[in-house]
């Protein structure tokens, strides 16, 4: 890749730091810490969460939610041929000054076939007590042995893992100047309940690769059709109530094993329902239809989970993604409807008019999961 990148021009400053950035009308100016001036038609904000461009455009507002992950890989696992994408076996408990819910993940490395990765991870709303990363890896060093049958002793740690992923509601984060668009992690166009945000941007890298050439081949670099890439995206957006109902917090009026007890649900439903609703909510990706299903499965079978639900997130947030659900289903309705009808005339509109219509397109489809699709699966146990 880095070869492919050289050939086709492309230069790296390795080592080096951005200092200011200046807008004018045909031009976008970095100037590096060494003093030197890059200028560029349009600058890609791929700096993640911390980004000090992000970090202005939201005037150092607090986010709405956090996770925190911590983990190890290590060698010497004899037993490893199994995955979990969510594992939790303890209800919310103190950490430090506050509650926490622990959850874990774990993998096969592909470095060995005796290393192995697992990660700790707790999604929190940020608040001045909240749990520390060096609490949690204290938590992590104690219970991961249990968590996976072995003995620290047995086993040789090669790395240790952390992090801290802010996140925002009001996300994907629109383009607030002209020529700069942020992207991946910087963009939040990551799901509130992942930590990191590669998958979602593997799924997102097409149509940002097309949108960004036509943007600058067409010299659509103003702030507003810039936004048009990281549009709003409903079924994202209806991913904060999971989030906030996995979050730990205190409530004298909530089980601490609510969370268990929901997921165990949700999850029992999903596993009836099958692949179709299962497998795109294992990988982040909400979709009307299966969301559906699996709500009126877990109203059928566990209907006095409900109340407990409206204690833990509160009703403004229900509301609120109430809003968002009727979206899903709208974005849902018209990216199967209205999307076949408009597409075929794309190719007769004015090059601006096609670029607009283009990412209206995109944003219904992906906005309603309807980029994921089962079919490669299908494909796969066929070939077997």
């Amino acid at each position: 890749m880095r070869n492919r990148f050289d050939f086709l021009g492309g230069v790296i400053f390795e080592g080096c730091s951005v200092s200011n950035i200046s807008i004018y009308e045909d031009a976008a100016v970095l100037q590096l810490a060494d003093g030197r001036i890059l200028s560029s038609r349009l600058i890609i904000d791929a700096m993640g969460n911390f980004s000090p461009v992000v970090r202005q455009i939201r005037r150092g507002r607090k986010p709405d939610g956090v996770c925190l992950v911590v983990g190890s890989c290590c060698r010497g696992f004899k037993e490893n041929s199994t995955s979990d994408v969510i594992f939790s076996s303890a209800s919310v408990k103190k950490v430090g000054n506050s509650e926490a819910q622990y959850f874990w993940e774990a993998f096969p490395a592909g470095s060995g076939p005796l290393e192995r990765t697992t990660y700790m991870f707790t999604y929190l709303y940020p608040e001045p007590e909240s749990p520390l990363l060096e609490e949690l890896l204290e938590d992590y060093w104690e219970l991961m042995p249990k968590y996976q049958g072995v003995s620290f002793d047995d086993l040789e740690v090669l790395r240790v893992i952390y992090g801290i992923f802010p996140t925002y509601c009001d996300s994907p984060l629109p383009a607030a100047f002209d020529r700069v668009l942020q992207f991946g992690d910087a963009s939040g166009i990551q799901s509130p309940v992942s930590f990191g945000g590669f998958g979602s941007l593997t799924r997102h890298l097409g149509r940002l690769t097309i949108g960004i050439h036509e943007a600058i081949e067409n010299n659509f670099l103003d702030a507003e059709s810039l936004s048009l890439l990281n549009p709003y995206m409903p079924n994202l957006s209806a991913s904060w109530l999971f989030q906030r109902a996995m979050s730990g917090k205190k409530q004298s009026d909530v089980s601490p094993t609510f969370i268990n007890e929901l997921l165990f649900a949700n999850f029992q439903s999903m596993e009836k329902l099958g692949d179709p609703v299962l497998r795109p909510f294992l990988q982040d990706v909400i979709q009307f239809g299966p969301l559906v299903k699996t709500l009126g499965l877990v109203m059928l079978n566990k209907p006095l989970i409900i109340p407990s639900i409206f204690k833990k997130v509160g009703l403004p947030v229900l509301l609120d993604w109430s809003g968002h659900f009727v979206m899903l289903g709208f974005y849902t309705f018209l990216s199967s409807f209205f999307d076949p009808v408009i597409r075929p005339w794309l190719s007769s509109f004015p090059a601006k008019t096609k670029y607009e219509w283009k990412r209206k397109l995109e944003a219904w489809k992906y906005g309603a999961g309807l980029d994921y699709s089962l079919n490669y699966l299908s494909e796969s146990k066929k070939e077997e």
